[in-house]
């Protein structure tokens, strides 16, 4: 099953995502624009736990 994970992803912001079910879920419940606009923010985190806590705040206040 596709969530919207795209091979142009960050590699980071995938595994995120795949292990956070919640906001996987609700990445793919975003538009494309929405789409395109979290992964260019996720390309300016820096580390794990940036990604981590990035992932995070999409399952509790959405799209930041």
């Amino acid at each position: 099953m596709s969530h919207g994970l795209s091979k142009d992803m960050p590699l980071g912001l995938r595994m995120a995502l795949t292990q956070n079910m919640e906001a996987m879920s609700r990445f793919a419940e975003l538009s494309e624009s929405e789409k395109m606009a979290y992964i260019q923010g996720a390309r300016q985190v820096r580390s794990r736990q940036e990604m981590e806590q990035y992932v995070r705040r999409l399952t509790q206040s959405g799209l930041q």
